[in-house]
């Protein structure tokens, strides 16, 4: 499915791409901002709008939708598989949209705050990444914020692991896992914790680098990665540091996939295979939508401000191309 000149004129034209997702092969997400102009987007106004588009690839239906919203910061896009299927989206001043499997509606906004004894509950911060881990969906977010959505306005929040003030560098970046058993989650300098699937234990690691981005690997390991594009690899108290970065920018995203970690930011992106992080050997096209990447069900896209590209398992597709469009 490539997008079209009518069809970008119509959804994507004054927009540029901030997330994507994939929720089977044939549906996909992405997350757009709108452009800013100092005279229609002033902050007073709040006038900065936010679009979430659908593309889906099936015979016979539309394969271009959309859902627009105001006052939605910073949006991250994620999928839920239990209790149903569908794109679930945080803004980083809290507010949930669901979509798919009969839903199109915002659900109620997430909360938190204080408690007796000082105790900081639900939200401490600002979301940072959304995985899907055994079918749900986790958030992480800054002050060491876990939760786990499950279902419509309820999500369980995992406020055992010690509050880190956000003055204090405090995580959480990201969080990914094996299974809902060993779920690892990162941020902060050197702050890494696991879950066990009942318990919150702070892993013993060798750095204190500011940590950003993580992968529980199908290899059975877990790739971490740190600031100017550092990685180290290990599990539970084991690690070492396989890459030092000297990059611009840290990894946005970190995913597993075709027997290989890949990596991207803005600037590019990466494959580590072998403790090994190089270059990735795609077209030009392909690294030129660099910034996001997204796998589920066999297929993995990729992001950034000059479109978007798919790999099908086989061969990469152009499916949005900004300077062509534009």
């Amino acid at each position: 499915m490539k997008l079209d000149k009518a069809s970008y004129e119509q959804y994507f034209e004054g927009f540029f791409l901030i997330d994507c997702v994939v929720r089977k092969k044939d549906i996909l997400y992405f997350v757009l901002e709108e452009e800013y102009d100092e005279e229609k987007n002033s902050p007073e106004k709040n006038k900065i709008r936010t679009r979430i588009i659908t593309c889906i690839d099936r015979p016979n239906v539309q394969p271009w939708g959309h859902a627009t919203f105001f006052g939605m910061q910073r949006f991250q896009g994620g999928v839920s598989l239990v209790p149903k299927e569908q794109f679930v989206g945080v803004s980083l001043n809290d507010h949930v949209f669901a979509l798919g499997s009969g839903d199109n509606n915002l659900e109620k906004d997430l909360m938190g705050g204080l408690v007796e004894g000082g105790k900081h509950i639900g939200m401490r911060g600002g979301v940072s990444k959304l995985r899907t881990i055994d079918g749900n969906l986790w958030l992480a977010g800054s002050g060491r914020t876990v939760g786990r959505r499950l279902g419509p306005d309820s999500w369980e929040w995992h406020d055992v692991i010690p509050y880190k003030s956000l003055m204090d560098d405090g995580g959480f970046t990201d969080i990914d896992g094996f299974s809902g058993a060993e779920i690892y989650a990162v941020g902060g300098h050197g702050d890494v914790w696991h879950y066990d699937g009942k318990t919150w234990r702070n892993v013993s690691f060798p750095s204190n680098m500011t940590l950003e981005t993580i992968c529980c690997a199908g290899d059975g390991y877990v790739y971490i990665g740190a600031e100017q594009g550092s990685v180290f690899k290990g599990r539970n108290n084991e690690w070492k540091h396989i890459y030092k970065g000297e990059m611009a920018l840290p990894f946005r995203d970190m995913v597993w996939y075709q027997n290989k970690v890949w990596c991207t930011s803005d600037y590019g992106l990466w494959t580590i295979k072998n403790d090994k992080l190089t270059e990735a050997d795609v077209p030009s096209f392909v690294h030129s939508c660099a910034g996001h990447l997204s796998v589920g069900d066999g297929m993995m896209l990729l992001t950034g401000i000059h479109g978007a590209v798919m790999h099908d398992g086989i061969k990469w597709h152009n499916i949005i191309d900004y300077d062509d469009l534009a």
